[in-house]
């Protein structure tokens, strides 16, 4: 279970709902984006694990459980529910700097579906916490230790 993240590319007036259904078309992979994307990740992250199976990249950091996946084109970021409270704030606050430079390098646009909304209209990134919370909660965790 993760929370999720999905970018695409919006025609003026199309719907997110329009947008996301379109965006599972394969496209054309962009490496020179994925490169950059990889060299920033990097810096905001530290060392990050790359697995490369053309048409499909992965990039995962061990320590947040973050993931971006440019599969057969189109992007998608994740992360696990391991955090709770001010950690959760933190790593919520980390995949949103993490999709911005997505967004930034690939044109495409990033969607909180959790919050429904599209990243550059979140003002509260706490406003993710509570499904943190909701969901270690319901498996009898805190940050990973069962309680």
């Amino acid at each position: 279970m993760s929370y999720d993240l999905y970018f695409a590319r919006r025609d003026p007036g199309q719907s997110w709902d329009e947008a996301l259904e379109s965006s599972g078309q394969p496209r054309t992979p962009d490496l020179a984006a994925w490169d950059t994307i990889v060299a920033g990740a990097r810096d905001l992250l530290g060392e990050v694990r790359i697995v490369a199976y053309p048409p499909n990249w992965e990039l995962d950091h061990e320590g947040t459980g973050i993931a971006v996946n440019h599969w057969e084109g189109g992007w998608e970021m994740s992360v696990p529910y391991w955090t709770h409270g001010e950690e959760a704030r933190r790593v919520v606050g980390l995949l949103y700097e993490v999709a911005s430079l997505v967004e930034r390098e690939s044109g495409f646009e990033c969607f909180d579906p959790q919050l429904g909304l599209p990243i550059a209209e979140v003002t509260d990134l706490g406003s993710a916490v509570p499904m943190f919370d909701a969901v270690a909660d319901r498996f009898g965790r805190r940050g990973g230790v069962e309680v």
